[in-house]
């Protein structure tokens, strides 16, 4: 993948190429995590061809992930990041973009950044916001997003004796369980009426995110044991009556 990266950088011509834009973990996806080395290596070859790194953060910061920031978790200094959800825990809309020093010193020339709407800097979101971030400082919930994200990661994978699992995928807080064909191939199970995702949610009461042939589970950073546990049953009651071509008895 980096090759290719690089072959296309050479094709287009870096000066022609202001910024690369990725999420550093593939949520919508199907919470695609790469190898640990893969973001290292991008951002060598960004830098070196004078190109700005910009990572989209909507899903994974402020805990997500078990740090403030994925670019934390695979150790590397984007040069703009986009933050949204987290950053309030949803209780109220707000985004912020955070950009390292050179970016910040550009847009203070002349007349400084000119963009603006009605609603920018609101200060109860602000407020919000403030209060959240104190909330997971105070609560320790970076630390507990790794502990409970590990615990239920390793109850998700007792799900592999079933056939249709072919691979369970995490990263703090953000699950995905891979559900295929065949466990060789792995052909992506078909998604048949009616969805999966729903009739867990139905029967349930276990909210799971439509993603394609993946379940994907993004718990409260504040999960206990207990409701790791129930989320992991209530996956396997579906999935036990579920058979390998999407039907579910």
């Amino acid at each position: 993948m980096i090759a290719e990266l690089e072959a296309t950088i050479e094709r287009i011509g870096a000066e022609n190429i202001a910024a690369m834009v990725g999420e550093p973990i593939m949520g919508v996806g199907g919470m695609l995590v790469p190898p640990d080395d893969y973001w290292p290596r991008v951002e060598a070859l960004l830098k070196k061809n004078d190109i700005l790194l910009v990572f989209d953060e909507v899903v994974t910061a402020y805990g997500r992930v078990g740090e403030w920031f994925a670019a934390q978790h695979f150790g590397v200094q984007p040069d703009i990041i986009i933050t949204a959800k987290g950053i309030t825990s949803g209780y109220i809309p707000l985004g912020a973009v955070l950009v390292a020093e050179k970016i910040a010193e550009v847009l203070g020339r002349d007349f400084g950044f000119p963009m603006g709407y009605t609603y920018n800097g609101h200060p109860t979101a602000a407020a919000v916001a403030l209060a959240n971030i104190q909330i997971i400082e105070d609560e320790g919930l970076l630390d507990r997003a790794k502990k409970i994200g590990s615990y239920l990661h390793e109850q998700l994978r007792t799900l592999l004796d079933l056939p249709i699992v072919g691979e369970v995928r995490y990263v703090g807080m953000m699950h995905a369980v891979e559900l295929v064909t065949d466990k060789d191939s792995r052909e992506p199970l078909p998604m048949l009426q009616p969805m999966l995702p729903d009739v867990i949610r139905r029967e349930t009461g276990v909210i799971v995110r439509d993603c394609g042939h993946n379940l994907v589970l993004s718990p409260p950073l504040i999960m206990t044991e207990a409701e790791a546990d129930r989320c992991v049953e209530a996956l396997r009651s579906v999935l036990e009556r579920t058979t390998t071509d999407g039907v579910i008895h």
